[in-house]
């Protein structure tokens, strides 16, 4: 049984005139797959993202959470934006436990769990301090802890490395595929980032400017670790290109 089932899904948001989001697409996400949404800007990328989140529902089709539909947010999907969004008055430990509080999780299992996470994204020893005392690459990693700490089958990731710089980006990548490796969720990651993409995924989703529609789906059957500026990878990575600006000449994928 896949994790998520997509079916002929539409997604049309009201105006004069109506903006349609997405068109048509269909595709699946096996368990424990790292799934990529790739595509230019406005394509649809995040929206798809919210609606396999139960964040929106879609304007039309159908999609599963292991062939059920999903009607809302529910404890099996984690989610991560590009912004941790950290609540600035608590403390990282405290913002990485906050479902575990609203649970009501006993305190002293829940700050278990809290140091388990903190460990496993590099956080150690930074659990008592506060958002504004912490890097851009911090708090990102804080905000996957968080997502991580509820135990989720499936985390969604929207363009979290977006924000920070390109080193800091690289060795977020890499301790995010640590992470899955390890703990062996599923992921569908939201990027136009195409070396991130050909980094990360198992399979790509290529989605066609607005209104998005799946334009391919690549396979990346390629050995893990990979190693950046891997001919495999920098091949993959021309494919890609070519492909996205077949799709839309003056389209630029930043």
């Amino acid at each position: 049984m896949p994790a998520f089932t997509v079916r002929s899904l539409d997604k049309i948001y009201p105006g004069a005139p109506p903006v349609r989001a997405l068109s048509n697409i269909s595709f699946s996400v096996e368990e424990g797959e790292f799934i990529v949404l790739l595509g230019p800007s406005g394509c649809g990328k995040s929206t798809l993202l919210e609606i396999l989140a139960g964040l929106q529902q879609p304007s039309g089709g159908s999609v599963l959470f292991r062939d059920r539909p999903i009607i809302g947010p529910g404890g099996e999907l984690g989610v991560v934006f590009q912004d941790a969004s950290l609540y600035p008055w608590r403390t990282v430990a405290a913002n990485v436990g906050l479902g575990l509080e609203l649970r009501g999780v006993d305190k002293v299992q829940a700050r278990r769990l809290v140091e388990e996470q903190l460990s496993l994204v590099g956080l150690d020893g930074f659990g008592g301090k506060f958002p504004h005392q912490i890097s851009g690459g911090m708090k990102q990693r804080a905000g996957i802890a968080r997502a991580l700490v509820n135990d989720p089958d499936v985390i969604l990731m929207d363009e979290p490395f977006g924000a920070v710089d390109y080193v800091t980006r690289n060795k977020l990548q890499e301790d995010l595929i640590r992470i899955w490796q390890q703990r062996r969720k599923t992921i569908v990651f939201v990027t136009h980032d195409v070396g991130e993409a050909v980094f990360l995924a198992d399979r790509i989703v290529l989605l066609s400017p607005r209104p998005g529609r799946i334009a391919e789906i690549v396979t990346l059957d390629l050995l893990r670790p990979r190693r950046r500026g891997d001919i495999e990878l920098l091949q993959r990575e021309a494919r890609i290109y070519e492909a996205l600006r077949a799709l839309e000449p003056t389209a630029t994928v930043a």
